[in-house]
């Protein structure tokens, strides 16, 4: 994937986008253009602002602003259909109660397999631990999975805290209003754009106008309504949504107080933070920002409070589920395998994230290293939202796998547990690997900004960008495994350690009584 951006070019893009959604004539319908909100510093992601730093007439740019504007209409009439044939109820849910809510998580179901599931992938057993202090609860799921709302919102049926899974559309008038203000505002936005000379602020404009059209702004202010409609149904006094910088988060919070001024907007940031990661770190109008923070860890804390827009927002570790699961993977795999000795076995954890492009690229590296290193065992596994077959369908160079590339099929925890070394670039399960006492080894790519969610470790993890780099760490591993170096590595993992922390609901028990 080619570098577009430098760092500056990176910076000067936030900033445009920042002064769209601050100006003052913004609303609802600017703040739910997705587009705007510059999640982080990715390439993938920062694939779809290319055209805005280099602004050259080409046929391809041509080509990609006739496709945007083809997607954008046909998105908006597989809504009307989708409309016409189920867009009678808002939710899908089990019963919910008309009595009032003390706490309201918003939350996702990522794939069928899920539903039913009394934990809550996210909020894992919040709601329990709440309802042991008289506490109620109800989950609300944006529903990723591709199966309706109506076939998996049953399979709670016999759960004590409800849940209520959005629609994927509205009535036809509710989804012709939603409509009808995005395209206002893209006008709006045209309009401001023939105001400004030509420039990079100028083209944030005009691309701003055409995204205003485009269904994951559309998307936003639908889940935006729906969230405003519950609200004033269920009253809840706390409401709790995963905080990641995105503009549905950001309408949210604004449809939210809408229906409720008491209410108390909480933002739950539940991932790692990346150097340049920008939307989550900044504010908007009061409106759209959380009136509390709380992070999945130590570290994110207090990455967050460094942060210079967050100043006056409250922030807190409320802790994450992340740890757990894989831990006890571990200690199972150890107790088995207990004569297991890494050192005789060396193995390589190639560990991807959930993106196709850069399964590629990990895997096409690691590839060409287990070629040279064929005593050297190299681990592939996969996100969850990824399969083998997709990757490799894609990509003819990794159908024929030499004997010491396997491809997993295991719990991750048992991966880490028999492995020396973790290969990686974007993943957060590197995290756990190093905890586990692997060494983080960070594939970087030729100019790009970095993309490690370790990037302030400064021992122990190691960068490579060529074949003979990797050669040369696994090849002197054993000779310069020092008492500096097992030092380093106890440093890296008491960090790691306080990236996330178990869950403590008496942070919420707070948060709930302060509302009363």
């Amino acid at each position: 994937m080619s570098n577009i951006f430098n760092e500056e070019e990176y910076r000067k893009l936030c900033e445009s986008c920042d002064r769209v959604l601050l100006g003052q004539d913004s609303s609802i319908a600017r703040v739910a253009i997705s587009w705007l909100h510059i999640v982080r510093e990715h390439p993938v992601f920062l694939e779809n602002y290319s055209d805005i730093i280099d602004s050259r007439k080409s046929i391809m740019s041509f080509a990609k602003f006739w496709l945007r504007k083809f997607r954008n209409w046909a998105g908006w009439m597989r809504q009307l259909v989708r409309s016409i044939m189920s867009g009678r109820e808002i939710w899908c849910s089990t019963d919910i109660s008309t009595f009032d809510t003390d706490i309201l998580f918003v939350s996702h179901l990522l794939n069928a397999s899920l539903a039913g599931h009394d934990n809550d992938f996210y909020f894992d057993n919040l709601h329990n631990d709440l309802a042991k202090n008289n506490l109620t609860s109800l989950i609300v799921l944006i529903n990723h999975s591709g199966v309706s709302g109506k076939k998996l919102s049953g399979k709670w049926a016999e759960n004590t805290t409800p849940r209520a899974i959005l629609s994927k559309s509205l009535k036809l008038l509710s989804e012709a209003s939603l409509y009808l203000r995005l395209r206002r505002e893209s006008i709006r936005l045209k309009r401001l754009a023939k105001t400004e000379g030509s420039c990079l602020y100028q083209r944030v404009l005009n691309r701003a106008s055409d995204e205003a059209m485009a269904s994951g702004s559309h998307a936003a202010l639908r889940i935006a309504t729906q969230i405003g409609t519950l609200v004033a149904k269920v009253k809840p006094k706390v409401i709790v949504v995963t905080h990641e910088g995105h503009a549905w988060e950001r309408v949210v919070f604004a449809a939210a107080r809408i229906a409720q001024q008491s209410i108390i907007c909480i933002g739950y940031q539940h991932s790692a933070l990346f150097r340049l990661q920008h939307a989550v770190r900044r504010n908007l109008d009061k409106q759209y920002n959380p009136d509390q923070i709380l992070t999945a860890g130590a570290i994110t804390c207090t990455q967050l409070e460094n942060a210079a827009d967050l100043s006056r927002i409250p922030i807190s570790v409320l802790g994450s589920n992340r740890i757990s699961a894989a831990s006890g993977d571990i200690k199972d795999y150890i107790k088995k395998h207990e004569q297991v000795d890494s050192k005789t076995t060396p193995i390589c954890l190639v560990i991807p994230e959930g993106i196709i492009s850069e399964c590629h690229i990990l895997f096409e590296y690691s590839l060409a290293c287990a070629k040279l290193l064929p005593h050297i065992k190299f681990i592939w596994r996969l996100h969850p939202l990824v399969s083998f077959d997709a990757i490799m369908s894609r990509n003819h160079r990794l159908k024929t796998l030499p004997d010491n590339v396997v491809l997993s099929e295991k719990k991750i925890g048992e991966d880490i547990a028999c492995s020396r070394w973790a290969l990686y670039r974007g993943t957060t399960a590197v995290i756990q690997a190093v905890n586990s006492g692997l060494q983080p080894i960070y594939l970087k790519l030729p100019g790009e900004m970095t993309i490690d969610p370790l990037y302030e470790l400064e021992s122990w993890r190691v960068k490579v960008e060529f074949v003979m780099d990797f050669i040369h760490i696994v090849n002197t591993y054993d000779n310069k495994y020092s008492q500096s170096l097992k030092e380093d590595a106890d440093t890296a993992k008491k960090y790691c350690e306080n990236y996330f922390l178990p869950f403590d609901y008496k942070v919420l028990n707070k948060s709930i009584e302060n509302s009363k």
